[in-house]
């Protein structure tokens, strides 16, 4: 018996000792957090390449350099904020979790290339998760693009990126290279894969024919316009939305709707386009925009914010604005990507619209088109739209009357990018919005650029840079090729202020609706508030999940307007009314 007893006590200390031996090794290629406050040392050296192949230096910054502060798990929780950063030679890049469970990986798309990563620059493959309160740092000694990701989330569009370069210069706004041909209509997008500004579609000119199947590459290293090689799919090239949306770690611009010079119809399809590979892909019909089912209606405002691209309102041509608000997500399956949302609170179209990840990826519009009296006029109507929530907010009205323009993100401010149809308009002002005050600035901290101009492309790294070019001139008529650039010289300084979030109405539980029937609103006021009637199955309460049903029709009801809890803006100068045009000819889409 005591044999045994000692055989027993010997084979179970050898089991332990395997155990402990198995869970080590385990644990050393699987990922786990970390709880580091703060970049450790290695126990060794290492050496870290550029996308270049030159050697890069992680270390303390020169007494000249700069740090720019990311959070990690801000906005919607799987957002790096900001993103991208344009930072100069030297610069530092610190990023803060601010939620648990992520990770900073250096590579694109969602393949560490071990250049950088957290907490402390080693075992970059095995993507180390890190928990609030952690700090990682990088200081970036060469120029470059330089692509990052979180290890857990990178196939739900958790990516970010740095460029780097010596600086900009001259500050303020100046002349770019022309492009290769005058164009309007065109949708700007900046891709932060490769730093270079895009322009999708539009038209050379208003004569028929004249619609402009192709892609504009502006390389900012080069300061030189390429087209490219794709023929973009049909000739509805004119008034699109579009933005970058990635999937599976590999981002695409995305554009939907638009028409054709001199018609009177519109397309509800979607497709995509690499700048890598320089292709396009029409997705299925299936994907096609529930939004313009009627054949007639092109996208109002639209924003990409959380890997989702959302349409707010709509133009049903020579007809009426409209008010629906719908979600795109390039992730899910065929005939399940569109989701509709609350109703804007009035008819909007051609709307400078923008998200700002620092309030929480809260959209918000600032003055819009309207069609009134048979004819497309400038309004200040402005209010916000929280799509967690799924909730209508109120903001001090812009300024001034404005519509058929973009509204950019720039350093947690909106920027509403001159624009306009009713004289005094097309302008060169831009507008700021500063939504933790609900105040607005004119020509401020951005001046107003050089050359009147609407329904041009414009974009921006969000931080540093802005590109716009074409449109048409002041006479509202003739189409322009001419490009701008602000520098904001002083590199990426983004400092969001203390959020004031205005006050929103309750709406029924948002239902993904494969079609729907947009409700016309021909004349909107800001005083009304434009809501979904819900569904059978639907409960009336602000929901932030979505549920889907086979079908749904909104209608147009009137409730009270949304009560702001911000402090209204001084406006620099009283807000015009919206003027109509004479009705004779019709707008032109």
């Amino acid at each position: 018996m005591k044999k045994l007893s000692t055989a027993g006590r010997f084979i179970f200390w050898l089991a332990i000792i395997f155990t402990i031996t198995f869970l080590v090794r385990a644990e050393s290629g699987d990922r786990r957090a970390s709880t580091h406050p703060q970049k450790e040392l290695a126990v060794a050296p290492i050496t870290i390449f550029d996308e270049n192949g030159q050697p890069d230096v992680n270390g303390v910054p020169s007494a000249t350099s700069t740090t720019v502060d990311v959070t990690v798990g801000g906005g919607t929780g799987f957002q790096f904020v900001p993103s991208p950063v344009n930072i100069s030679v030297g610069d530092t890049v610190r990023w803060t979790w601010v939620n648990s469970g992520h990770s900073v990986t250096s590579g694109h798309p969602c393949a560490a290339d071990s250049q950088y990563c957290s907490p402390n620059d080693m075992n970059c493959a095995s993507g180390i998760l890190s928990n609030t309160g952690t700090i990682y740092t990088h200081t970036f000694a060469r120029s470059g693009t330089y692509s990052y990701f979180c290890a857990s989330h990178c196939v739900i569009g958790m990516t970010g990126v740095v460029n780097v370069s010596g600086g900009c210069a001259p500050s303020g706004w100046s002349a770019g290279p022309n492009l290769p041909t005058t164009l309007v209509r065109a949708v700007g997008v900046w891709f932060p894969a490769d730093g270079n500004f895009y322009t999708m579609g539009g038209r050379t000119s208003d004569s028929g024919g004249a619609d402009f199947q192709h892609v504009l590459k502006y390389s900012p290293t080069s300061n030189m316009w390429t087209q490219m090689g794709v023929t973009l799919p049909d000739n509805f090239m004119n008034n699109m939305a579009c933005g970058v949306l990635a999937v599976a770690g590999t981002p695409s611009i995305y554009c939907v709707g638009g028409s054709f010079a001199l018609g009177t119809t519109a397309t509800a399809r979607v497709f995509s386009y690499n700048p890598v590979t320089d292709t396009a892909t029409t997705l299925a019909s299936g994907d096609n925009w529930p939004g313009n089912v009627a054949g007639t209606i092109l996208p109002g405002g639209f924003v990409v914010t959380g890997n989702y691209l959302y349409i707010l309102g709509g133009y049903n041509i020579n007809t009426a604005s409209t008010n629906q608000i719908w979600q795109f997500d390039p992730t899910q399956p065929v005939g399940s990507k569109w989701l509709q949302r609350v109703n804007t609170p009035v008819g909007i179209m051609y709307a400078p619209t923008c998200a700002i990840p620092e309030e929480n990826g809260i959209i918000y519009v600032g003055g819009a088109s309207d069609y009134q009296g048979g004819g497309v006029v400038d309004t200040t109507n402005s209010f916000s739209f929280n799509p967690i929530a799924n909730t209508i907010g109120t903001i001090a009205p812009i300024p001034r009357a404005t519509g058929e323009t973009r509204a950019l993100n720039f350093n947690g401010k909106m920027l509403v990018m001159g624009g306009g149809r009713t004289a005094p308009n097309p302008s060169m002002e831009v507008d700021a919005y500063n939504p933790g005050t609900n105040t607005w600035a004119v020509n401020t901290p951005v001046p107003a650029f050089t050359t009147a101009r609407r329904n041009f492309p414009t974009d921006t790294d969000g931080t540093t840079r802005i590109w716009l070019g074409g449109g048409y001139a002041s006479d509202g008529l003739t189409a322009l090729n001419s490009m701008e650039i602000f520098c904001a010289a002083a590199g990426a300084t983004a400092t969001p202020t203390p959020t004031t979030t205005a006050t929103a109405t309750a709406t029924p539980t948002a239902t993904r609706t494969p079609t729907s029937t947009p409700t016309a609103s021909p004349t909107p006021t800001p005083s009304s508030t434009a809501t979904a009637t819900a569904v059978s199955t639907a409960t009336a309460t602000a929901a932030a999940t979505a549920t889907r049903t086979p079908t749904a029709t909104p209608t147009a009801t009137t409730t009270p307007a949304a009560t702001p809890t911000g402090t209204p803006g001084i406006t620099p100068r009283p807000a015009p009314s919206a003027r109509p045009r004479p009705t004779t000819p019709p707008p032109r889409p």
